[in-house]
């Protein structure tokens, strides 16, 4: 199990090359959330953003390797809201879904052992600094990971969000991670140099049994990037990503086009690794 996942990191950090890029984007998984459990009584309860992380992190596995992890997006939710733990709370007049930190590793394991066997899940906790270094080099090898954080910078005694790190800003000396925030759109940028956002914590699937077929690439549940994908002069493909900002979500950035847009499932446009070098 181990080797196969090795093989497919390696397989992306050739494609990259020696240096790593000032800007990198793994494309791919698509903008779900926020979902919803339906209760027995016919009410209904907040998955919340532990499942939610899970469940595009386990889309990606499957739409890039041909993995069957996700066969129906409700019962998938559903079953991680289970296995995690995931209670309701109110906040701020808010129902909100809460995941236990000490939870999520145990849930996401258990969700893929069912179907795959035995797997490992891996994590890392430290400095702001040192979790952007291992963000950085998860995403080189080609690895999507969640993300547990503080998300609105109140320095409570936990951290409040799960997200989907799929990209980095590391240009003019930026400590910037892009996550699928499960909100139902995109790219929103995360501040790894705030120490707002402290604690953290990253999860990852380190192994995990073969695929049953091999072939990748199933639908995507909604499109990828909508509305960023353009063509160039040349007619090629290129991608303008419009990324939200973190404390502020209503307000947007957008990026130049990308360098390079290397395809990672064939056939399928929107599964690239995306490149900005420096200038």
């Amino acid at each position: 199990m181990r080797l196969r996942v090795l093989v497919l990191a390696l397989g992306a950090l050739a494609l990259v090359g020696a240096a790593a890029p000032e800007r990198l984007l793994l494309t791919g998984v698509p903008p779900l959330g926020p979902s919803w459990i339906a209760r027995p009584d016919g009410g209904r309860d907040p998955a919340g953003c532990g499942p939610e992380a899970a469940r595009l992190l386990l889309l990606y596995w499957d739409r890039r390797y041909g993995y069957r992890l996700v066969e129906d997006l409700d019962g998938a939710i559903a079953e991680l809201h289970r296995r995690m733990g995931t209670i309701t709370v109110t906040w701020e007049g808010i129902p909100q879904g809460l995941t236990w930190p000490w939870a999520f590793a145990p849930g996401l394991h258990g969700y893929i052992a069912a179907r795959y066997g035995d797997a490992t899940v891996g994590s890392f906790s430290g400095t702001l600094p040192a979790a952007f270094a291992r963000s950085v080099e998860l995403l080189l090898k080609g690895l999507p990971h969640v993300i547990l954080f503080d998300w609105e910078g109140k320095g409570g005694i936990l951290p409040t969000h799960y997200a989907l790190v799929v990209g980095y800003d590391r240009s003019a000396g930026r400590r910037q991670l892009v996550l699928n925030p499960g909100w139902g759109y995109d790219f929103q940028l995360l501040d790894l140099a705030d120490p707002a956002v402290a604690p953290v914590t990253l999860y990852w699937i380190e192994e995990i049994g073969d695929p049953p077929d091999g072939r990748p690439g199933r639908p995507s549940p909604r499109p990828v990037g909508a509305g960023m994908w353009e063509r160039d002069e040349a007619g090629s493909l290129v991608l303008r990503p419009v990324l939200r900002l973190h404390f502020d979500p209503r307000s947007t950035v957008r990026w130049p086009p990308a360098s390079r847009l290397l395809p990672l499932v064939p056939g399928a446009e929107d599964i690239v690794l995306a490149l900005w070098d420096a200038p």
